[in-house]
């Protein structure tokens, strides 16, 4: 099947800029569940109930969802029958909705709110997930344009479903599953619909991705065993209000991740051609945009948590930690996709599972260990501490997990690809945001209003963005270049 060969830089500038410009949306339905539900008689119960659904459904049973997605983008971007996947996830996401709705009774007993529909609902939102996230591989791997504009029109088709949800049919947490549900539904027909993949079905193509994503699983093994951070703090100082300085902090740094779709384009790109230069351009793009990004949220990380919760401005540097983590594990991310994209290991053809991939895989999960361990250690010694300290010690061990886990896959992609590390575009961008940071982050404190947020997200932009088109001969490129897309489209 032909397709137009992949703009690296373009497909990923495009889908970073919708990812940004959709965030208000996100922001204003998030809103309006929290206001609307908590306005309702018994409102604190309904949204505790609704946070409580989507947070157990959110973070447990659609975790497998992901776990055929990176095999699942390297068939696809090869051509290979991927079709089938599609059945085989929806199949363990009904799975997974079934084992939901067995401890449902226990659920409602649990949250002491008594509401069948609503809960036995969210495996509506289970089932459409696991399609959509397998959808969005497949669209990875062969048009990964399509990404950035089918989240677009989620974000529009989920805010106004529940606006129709909520003031036509005064639904409650039953409209907000059905605005979620139906707007995956939206995003992942859309996908199908302008996805230049191979979707015959064919069971034998499934059954290979299944046995070579054993070894993507390592990967997942990890963050469950991170994740134990968390419950054995709790169990070593009983308090839980360091697991909620924790929690935001980690909620707000997740933003970070946002700057991942700079290279969604990567698979497609390297399906196309091996060269080291991909590597390399794929580096460059991120450490440009992706600083940019970060500085932005280290700068408004103070009146982020401010708003959240005045106090969580106490976990300000669990927050830096875990922001500058989610950075590094972007870094790992382009180094593990082309690992993958060139380990003959996780080749069709192929049947030995014994390569690149599985050996980093293990490499990383037995140096995770050791930070987990140096976090609870930390945690144990200092238990006496401030809350906000503590949770800050639950961080480093993470930080150490994601520094390991970038110089690790570095290193196995440098030696496939003998690329050359772009160290003066990286150092550059580095330098830039550190001066941008210093020079700004101090006026963040001082004002905490949306609008003083917004002038100042524009300062950094203008800031960074000059220093960089004089220091960082790449992003002079990108700003010529953006330049003269938008006089194209203009004229």
């Amino acid at each position: 099947m032909e397709r137009k060969r992949t703009r690296l830089i373009y497909t990923g500038v495009i889908n970073f800029s919708l990812r940004l410009s959709t965030a208000p949306l996100s922001f204003i339905f998030t809103y309006l569940v929290a206001h609307y539900l908590s306005n309702l008689p018994d409102g604190r119960v309904i949204f505790a109930t609704w946070q409580s659904i989507f947070v157990l459904v959110m973070g447990y049973f659609t975790i497998p969802s992901d776990i055929f997605s990176l095999i699942t983008s390297r068939f696809a971007s090869e051509d290979k029958p991927v079709g089938g996947i599609i059945i085989v996830n929806a199949i363990a996401g009904a799975i997974s909705a079934l084992v939901y709705s067995l401890i449902v009774p226990y659920l409602m007993e649990t949250i002491t709110y008594i509401d069948p529909l609503a809960f036995y609902s969210a495996t509506l939102l289970i089932i459409t997930f696991y399609v959509y996230k397998i959808v969005t591989a497949i669209t990875r791997g062969r048009t990964p344009i399509v990404i950035g504009i089918t989240a677009t029109v989620f974000q529009i088709s989920r805010l106004v479903i529940v606006l129709v949800a909520f003031f036509l049919f005064r639904l409650t947490i039953i409209g907000v599953i059905i605005a979620y549900s139906i707007g995956y539904i939206i995003q992942t027909i859309l996908s199908l619909r302008y996805v230049k993949a191979n979707l015959t079905i064919d069971f034998s193509v499934s059954k290979k991705i299944i046995k070579k994503s054993i070894v993507t699983i390592i990967y997942y093994l990890q963050l469950i065993m991170e994740a134990t951070i968390v419950w054995l703090t709790l169990i070593i100082t009983h308090d839980p209000i360091i697991i909620s300085y924790f929690e935001s902090a980690l909620i707000i740094s997740n933003i970070v991740t946002w700057s991942y779709s700079i290279y969604d384009g990567l698979i497609a790109k390297l399906s196309e051609s091996k060269s080291a230069d991909v590597v390399e351009t794929a580096v460059k793009l991120y450490f440009t945009i992706s600083t940019l990004f970060l500085s932005i949220v280290l700068i408004e990380s103070y009146p982020l948590l401010y708003h959240l919760r005045r106090d969580y401005t106490q976990a300000l540097m669990a927050f830096i930690v875990l922001s500058v983590s989610n950075y590094l594990r972007g870094i790992y991310s382009i180094f593990y996709y082309s690992v993958i994209m060139k380990d003959k290991a996780m080749g069709f053809e192929e049947d030995n599972l014994k390569g690149y991939t599985a050996k980093l895989n293990i490499s990383n999960i037995q140096f995770a260990v050791i930070g987990v361990i140096v976090s609870l250690i930390l945690v144990y010694l200092f238990k006496w501490e401030s809350a906000y300290i503590l949770a800050t010690l639950m961080t480093l061990g993470i930080l150490i997990n994601s520094v390991w886990m970038s110089l690790s896959s570095y290193r196995v992609s440098k030696d496939l690809y003998s690329f050359k590390f772009p160290v003066k575009e990286s150092l550059s961008s580095v330098l830039i945001g550190l001066i941008t940071i210093l020079l700004l982050f101090r006026f963040s404190i001082m004002n905490v209003s949306y609008m003083f947020m917004l002038i100042e997200g524009g300062l950094v932009i203008l800031v960074y963005a000059s220093l960089s088109y004089f220091l960082n001969p790449f992003a002079k490129r990108i700003i010529k270049e953006g330049i003269k897309e938008v006089r194209k489209t203009l004229m």
